[in-house]
């Protein structure tokens, strides 16, 4: 007699081995499953050798290979994300951000080369706002990190963050062969800022990690000439001299010829300065800086009528300085022509108010950087250069309250319909 609960052998299933014929079926079944699988899969591979290729190609730099795999591909697979970010990056480096842009825009980045190419698109059409976050990205990534410090570098002053600018131009500096590099980006900043003997400190480094100035993010001749400048300005026109020299003999610029006459001139040899001054308005007969230098030269001999000559032209030329209306007042007080004395000391005035609040306004982009009018003053220069995006995405990156400004309400309205803008006279500086 069983015990309640005890199982009833009479009762169990019995689990029995599938039939041959149905084990022969299995197996069959799964062995077409693994086939139609590594089928799909190998016609997949197969398909995308074409990707893969352009990949290669772009990896190597061969842009004409890999512009051609890609396209190739794309017209039986329009809609493959991954080709068309390829694609993207290919355009970015044939030098077509927009249209890489707008493909980025539709199929998103899937690793962080495609968000650095997205970056470096942007940063080609100058729209530093909307690369920046990118380049945080692809910094945090750890890919390219030294051209992605550069980048950050430069995208950072643009957008008047000097502190982190440096900071990742030392960074920059520190990778692997790019100290020079590093040096020539940390001189730049510090020139841009106004801080020369900082830039002429680096930029001495850079010489002596590298005489012959190869291999930097500029040629020699402009390393030369730009350096030349700093030191003239610093008051060292015999060092000035020697560096500006060396920058001609590489390429000859209207614009070094002036400054060597500059230097000329300050070392006292105003013969020397005349035929530099002379040579460079050859060379580019409207360059106001030559016509400039020569007028000071003939008011020294006492000839204002030739300092007339040279600086009357650019009256309405849109490059009116204080400096020549006030050149232009001494030589007609020389030739005691008062009524025009008098017109252009009352020119003079009016740019120099301009220049004033000109300067006042570069002022506040060195002293407070993240300060809303620092930011409105970087839209202003923006849109005044025509990069209208840049500056209506920094003008909508301010508060509401700051909107509300009676100069900024106009200026964001003058950027939106691509029109002049209002009077920088309009500018409260003074209240900040």
């Amino acid at each position: 007699m069983a015990f309640q609960g005890e199982s009833n052998p009479t009762n169990r299933s019995i689990r029995r081995p599938p039939s041959p014929r149905l084990r022969r079926l299995l197996i069959q079944t799964g062995t077409v499953l693994v086939f139609v699988c590594g089928g799909l899969f190998g016609v997949v591979w197969w398909e995308e050798r074409l990707v893969r290729m352009a990949a290669s190609h772009l990896r190597n730099g061969d842009l004409i290979q890999a512009s051609q795999s890609i396209d190739e591909f794309l017209i039986d697979h329009p809609d493959h994300d991954r080709a068309l970010a390829l694609k993207a990056r290919v355009l970015v480096e044939e030098g077509q951000p927009r249209q890489a842009i707008s493909l980025f825009e539709q199929v998103g980045a899937s690793d962080p080369q495609d968000l650095h190419a997205w970056a470096k698109a942007l940063l080609q059409i100058e729209q530093w706002s909307a690369a920046l976050p990118l380049l945080k990205l692809v910094e945090q990534s750890g890919i390219d990190r030294a051209d992605t410090l550069h980048e950050l570098a430069a995208c950072r002053m643009k957008l008047g963050d000097v502190d982190k600018a440096l900071q990742s131009a030392e960074e920059f500096s520190k990778q692997p062969n790019c100290e020079a590099r590093g040096q020539l980006l940390i001189g730049t900043i510090h020139q841009q800022r106004g801080n020369l003997r900082a830039a002429a400190s680096a930029w001495d480094r850079v010489l002596k990690l590298t005489p012959e100035i190869v291999d930097l993010q500029i040629p020699p001749e402009e390393f030369f000439r730009e350096y030349g400048r700093v030191l003239l300005a610093l008051g060292e026109p015999s060092l000035a001299e020697t560096y500006l020299n060396r920058s001609l003999l590489l390429q000859r610029t209207s614009g070094s010829l002036v400054s060597l006459g500059e230097a000329q001139f300050q070392l006292g040899r105003e013969a020397d300065a005349q035929r530099s001054f002379e040579e460079a308005l050859r060379d580019e007969p409207h360059s106001v800086p030559a016509r400039k230098g020569l007028a000071n030269l003939a008011l020294a001999k006492g000839d204002a009528q030739r300092a007339v000559e040279l600086l009357l032209p650019l009256e309405n030329s849109g490059v009116l300085t204080s400096e020549i209306a006030f050149l232009l007042q001494r030589c007609y007080v020389r030739l005691k022509d008062e009524p025009a004395a008098k017109r252009w000391q009352e020119r003079a005035d009016q740019c120099r108010k301009q220049e004033n609040i000109r300067s006042a306004a570069d002022q506040i982009l060195r002293d407070t950087p993240d300060s809303s009018w620092a930011t409105v003053i970087r839209a202003y220069k923006y849109a005044n250069l025509g990069n209208w995006t840049e500056a209506e995405t920094l003008l909508k990156s301010l508060d509401q309250a700051s909107q509300s400004q009676p100069f900024i309400r106009d200026l964001a309205e003058a950027v939106q319909a691509r029109s002049e803008l209002p009077s920088l006279q309009g500018l409260p500086i003074r209240d900040h």
